[in-house]
């Protein structure tokens, strides 16, 4: 490995931070709210399936990010509220490894919205309904605002499960 290589690995590889689980958590947070005004179907297909497809990956992301922050947690020894705690078991490899999984699940939903997002936008322009227009107009700003934090979460999320079980399998070979 050139010198080069190895400093571009150990700059991009940096272990994750209580300030990145807490922008992680602050996201979920706004995604919860999202998902708490979900906008009711639209009758258009497209567009119904495009916000399906936004809701789909952002339980996941929740759920996602519920689980790598309880990891996180016990791989630093603390529990979510800062307290040491030496009883706590590490994650395993195995537990790592298993939500790296439904990170990349979560990644497919979010790649099957962005396949969905040019069909419903075409689909929402062609409405001349005003009644669907303004259901259609409510569920596509619904995507507007869920989409960037569930691009910015997934990205986060495979960051820090990539560093954890790198630092996981490291720790194997001590």
């Amino acid at each position: 490995m050139t010198l080069a290589v190895i400093l571009t690995v150990g700059t991009t590889l940096q272990a994750q931070t209580k300030e990145d689980m807490q922008a992680s958590q602050e996201r979920c947070e706004k995604l919860q709210k999202l998902l708490d005004k979900k906008p009711k179907s639209t009758g258009v297909s497209d567009v119904d399936a495009y916000v399906d497809w936004v809701n789909t990956a952002a339980i996941a992301s929740i759920a996602n990010t519920e689980q790598l922050q309880n990891l996180y947690y016990r791989s630093i020894g603390e529990t979510k509220d800062g307290v040491t705690d030496v009883t706590i078991k590490k994650p395993t490899l195995e537990e790592l490894t298993a939500l790296s999984a439904t990170i990349t699940a979560q990644a497919v939903s979010i790649k099957e919205a962005t396949g969905t997002a040019e069909k419903a936008m075409s689909a929402s322009g062609k409405e001349k309904n005003p009644m669907k227009a303004g259901k259609i107009a409510k569920a596509m700003a619904y995507t507007k605002d869920a989409y960037p934090i569930l691009l910015e979460e997934s990205a986060a999320q495979t960051k820090a499960i990539g560093e954890m079980i790198e630092t996981a399998k490291t720790a194997k070979n001590l």
